[in-house]
């Protein structure tokens, strides 16, 4: 709440002090930074970078090395209505897609997108767009591909590769082209045939628990939420991410800064790296943002 003490303010990483960063921008005291600061744990890194008063990612190594800051906001779960199983795209689409891979794509990516070691398919392309949608997929492509060129290929085209790329990844032809309309487009969810899968160690993720403190040193989300992929922009339509609810598991924070001490007892939403270990999952944090100033549900 915008009147309670600490660090954090309700629905935003704001404190009272100008010092601090706003509107869910990492917990770091602008002026107590150097250039540079790192942090380390659970197999990976991330470099932070203090750019004109604000923070932003300047480069980091996980686990999942295709993670990538979208250009685009990603579209909530909770809007979606289909998925890429449902037969979202034409046969000819696909192989309209094909040609213009053929002449705009190949180049960076290979003449073969099934490739293993391409991340356009596989494994790769599925932990990276894991609960997304085709919506988040296609701002991807028609902002920033081809690199520092994206307007040189018109959106028919890359909505036809997007077609193409969804047949080498084995999804299902259906009769109809996808469609244009960037909404229509966020209705349809990326996910496996079984359904999610499971993030993998190095998953940026999104949590909501309890804050409580585990023998005066280890810091720790209880009630928590499964952790869920999310992306560094994810946003709702208001400029927020609506609030996970509460859930039975136990998440440990790691490297929180600066201390949270303030919102011990408050419930929190907690965006970092995941780490899976067999003692218990942990987040590396990356931010905080106080929910409600009680863990009453």
């Amino acid at each position: 709440m915008e009147g309670s003490s600490g660090g954090l303010s309700r629905r935003s990483t704001t404190s009272r002090s100008a010092g601090w960063l706003r509107e869910s921008k990492l917990n770091l005291p602008t002026k107590s930074l150097q250039d540079y600061r790192s942090r380390a744990a659970g197999g990976f890194q991330l470099r932070l970078r203090v750019i004109g008063g604000a923070i932003g990612i300047a480069s980091f190594v996980a686990a999942a090395a295709v993670l990538s800051v979208q250009a685009g906001a990603h579209t909530p779960i909770a809007q979606t209505n289909s998925s890429v199983w449902s037969g979202v795209y034409a046969a000819a689409q696909a192989d309209r897609g094909k040609a213009a891979y053929a002449r705009h794509c190949s180049r960076c990516h290979g003449d073969d997108p099934a490739n293993s070691r391409n991340p356009l398919s596989g494994d790769r392309f599925a932990e990276h767009w894991e609960s997304r949608t085709l919506a988040d997929l296609f701002h991807r492509m028609r902002d920033t591909m081809p690199p520092g060129e994206a307007f040189t290929v018109g959106e028919a085209d890359k909505l036809d590769v997007l077609a193409y790329l969804l047949q080498q990844n084995g999804f299902p032809r259906g009769l109809t082209d996808l469609p244009s309309d960037a909404d229509a487009l966020a209705t349809i969810q990326i996910t496996g045939k079984s359904g999610p899968i499971p993030a993998q160690t190095g998953t940026l993720v999104r949590t909501a628990g309890c804050l409580e403190l585990r023998d005066d040193r280890e810091w720790q989300l209880t009630s928590a939420t499964e952790p869920e992929r999310t992306t560094l922009d994810t946003a709702s339509k208001d400029g927020r991410q609506s609030s996970p609810r509460s859930g039975g598991r136990t998440i440990v924070l790691l490297n929180p800064f600066p201390s949270p001490t303030a919102h011990r007892g408050h419930r929190i939403s907690a965006t970092g790296f995941l780490v899976r270990r067999d003692n218990g999952d942990a987040v590396n944090v990356v931010s905080l943002e106080m929910l409600e100033p009680a863990c009453t549900p």
